[in-house]
C-alpha cells in the first residue's frame, strides 16, 4: 500500500517545480525551522486526517505556503495602497503555487499511474505577519482522494 507516499510525493514534486518555492517541508509547523531565511519561500505540508472507504482513502491536508516580509526604505509608488513591503507580491505569487497544486490535482495531471483526485472547491486563508520572523501567504486545507490499494485477500 503506498497511497501515502504516492500523496505527499507527488504534491511535493509539484511543489519542487515552482518558480515560487525553495523548500518543501512536512509534519508539524512547529517543527520547521522558520529562522532560517535562506530557505524562503516555502510550503508546508500537513496531513491532518485520512478516511478510509472501500475503496478509497481521502485524506485532508493543510499547505501552508508562505515567504519573508521585506521591509524597503525605499518610497513606493502608491505608498499608501501597496505599502514599503512585499505582502502584496507574496500574496500573489503564494496563491499561484497553490491554485497551481490544485488544478493539477483536479485535471488529474499529478496521477503519476495512481488515482489522486480533489473533487470539491478549495479555499485559500491569507495570513499576515505570522510567526517569528514576518511570515506572509496562504493556508488552504483540502482533501485529495486516492485510491485504497489495501486487500483483505
Amino acid at each position: 500500500m503506498n497511497s501515502f507516499y504516492n500523496l505527499i510525493d507527488t504534491i511535493k514534486g509539484k511543489l519542487e517545480e515552482s518558480d515560487f518555492n525553495n523548500k518543501v517541508t512536512f509534519g508539524d509547523i512547529t517543527d520547521v525551522d522558520l529562522e532560517k531565511q535562506t530557505s524562503f519561500p516555502l510550503t508546508h505540508i500537513i496531513v491532518e486526517r485520512a478516511t478510509v472507504s472501500e475503496r478509497t482513502i481521502s485524506f485532508e491536508i493543510t499547505l501552508v505556503c508562505m515567504d519573508i516580509v521585506n521591509v524597503s526604505k525605499e518610497e513606493g509608488y502608491d505608498k499608501e495602497f501597496y505599502g514599503n513591503d512585499n505582502v502584496q507580491d507574496i500574496l500573489n505569487t503564494q496563491l499561484g503555487v497553490i491554485t497551481t497544486v490544485i488544478a493539477h490535482l483536479r485535471r488529474l495531471d499529478l496521477n503519476n499511474n495512481n488515482f489522486l483526485r480533489i473533487e470539491q472547491d478549495v479555499a485559500a486563508e491569507p495570513f499576515l505577519e505570522r510567526f517569528e520572523n514576518e511570515l506572509a501567504g496562504w493556508e488552504s486545507t483540502m482533501t485529495i482522494t486516492a485510491l485504497n490499494e489495501s486487500s483483505i485477500c
